[in-house]
């Protein structure tokens, strides 16, 4: 377990160490890291009245209901479990934005993303579910790059 906790360490270290490299990567990695998640909301409301079917109205209720139950419950009380502190415990660990402290394991954003991805591509969904990829992938490499999460618990919000 010992040498997981180290590769964890030494990934982490080293994407951590592209903060303060440049104000406009901070800006991003803070951008994407943080608020992306508040986009869903408003881009599911989108979808809820375009070409407005009953067939896409209950498959978005369903991902509505499902993201929250495994985000919300299943994540929380994980984390709360395992209870992994966050990586600003960590020496020499640099953040792009102050997170308050709480459990670190599993990555919320990521589990979030990532049961949103794999949902529009069960549903048929193929180029809403490429999106939702190269959007799950770029937040969670982000919190990782930002001292929000380290590597492990993104490949368990994956899972």
């Amino acid at each position: 377990m010992q040498s997981l906790i180290n590769i964890d360490q030494q990934v982490f270290s080293w994407f951590n160490s592209l903060v303060g490299l440049n104000q406009v990567l901070d800006w991003v990695i803070k951008v994407v890291s943080v608020y992306a998640v508040y986009t869903v909301p408003f881009i599911m409301l989108f979808f809820w009245f375009y070409k407005k079917t009953e067939e896409r109205q209950n498959f978005l209720m369903n991902l509505f209901i499902s993201v929250m139950i495994s985000w919300q419950i299943i994540a929380k009380y994980l984390g709360e479990w395992i209870n992994r502190s966050r990586p600003d415990t960590f020496a020499g660990t640099k953040e792009v934005l102050f997170h308050p402290p709480s459990y670190s394991f599993p990555s919320d954003h990521a589990l979030f993303f990532a049961f949103i991805t794999a949902y529009l591509y069960l549903g048929g969904y193929k180029k809403m579910g490429n999106i939702a990829l190269a959007v799950s992938i770029s937040v969670s490499l982000f919190r990782v790059i930002g001292g929000f999460h380290w590597p492990g618990d993104i490949l368990a919000g994956w899972i």
